[in-house]
């Protein structure tokens, strides 16, 4: 099975405590990964269609806390459509819509997927996943502005539950300023959250691996959410709701599909909670 993560935090964060974690997945997922983060509002990308831990790219990223970003959104992939082992078909991919970049990870099958309307993006590999991208950006194009509030939030939902209808897809999506992330209409492998508060050079644990977080320099707290396939600890993450889809914005939850405005993942933007030194996620 492929696996996804995301992350979405109030302030740059180094991802280097969740990329370790979650390159374990990579054994399982052998045929390709990828890394897409936005140290600005452009996209960087790496991926390579190899094993995690088969690449040299991924111990330095693993451990460069020179890597900084509000936003990331990775993948190990287990492949199922198209032909052997390619950079083309390996995830995330990245296209451009009205001066944003986005980027796409997708977890699940797509049946029939030539016959989804492409406009003006065409694939550039085999992969049923990046014909279902490049059919979500023409949908996106077909929108006229950039999906930066609810009325759009509510639309580009209706478009992923229409498309669902065509198979599987856990899907995470970013146009640098928020994290999308959207769970399979039938429970398809899974896709859980976990929201994290983190102090200046604080130590934070998944299990008993001790995993370093650094801030950028003058900022004393941050907080955010990891999304992925399955829990990357034992404690604190949160399944999404079959077909939801929730809309990550500087760290918090802007809104839910399907949860009520009152949930406690809600909470008002830079009224980020002071907590205590913690040494275990």
């Amino acid at each position: 099975m492929c696996e996804l993560m995301g992350l979405s935090f109030a302030e740059p964060i180094s991802a280097d405590f969740s990329l370790h974690e979650f390159g374990r997945r990579g054994d399982e997922n052998a045929d390709g990964w990828g890394l897409g983060w936005y140290p600005d509002l452009s996209l960087a990308l790496v991926k390579e269609p190899l094993r995690w831990h088969a690449s040299t790219y991924t111990s330095f990223l693993e451990s460069y806390h020179g890597l900084l970003a509000p936003i990331y959104i990775a993948h190990v992939r287990h492949r199922t459509v198209g032909g052997p082992p390619s950079h083309c078909d390996t995830q995330p991919f990245m296209r451009e819509l009205r001066g944003r970049e986005y980027c796409f990870a997708h977890n699940g099958t797509i049946a029939g997927y030539s016959d989804l309307p492409l406009g003006r993006y065409c694939p550039i590999g085999g992969a049923d996943s990046e014909h279902l991208f490049c059919t979500l950006m023409h949908s996106l194009d077909q929108f006229g502005a950039h999906c930066d509030d609810e009325a759009c939030w509510r639309r580009l939902h209706e478009v992923l539950a229409d498309l669902n209808r065509f198979g599987t897809m856990n899907v995470l999506l970013s146009d640098g300023r928020r994290l999308f992330a959207y769970h399979d209409a039938t429970g398809h492998k899974g896709l859980c959250f976990r929201k994290v508060h983190v102090g200046s050079h604080e130590s934070r644990r998944f299990e008993d691996v001790e995993l370093v977080v650094d801030l950028m320099e003058g900022d004393t707290v941050n907080q955010g959410f990891v999304v992925a396939s399955e829990p990357l600890s034992t404690f604190g993450w949160q399944r999404f709701d079959k077909g939801e889809l929730l809309v990550l914005d500087r760290g918090v939850v802007r809104w839910s599909s399907h949860r009520a405005p009152l949930s406690p993942e809600f909470e008002p933007s830079g009224q980020v909670p002071q907590t205590a030194a913690s040494s275990r996620c």
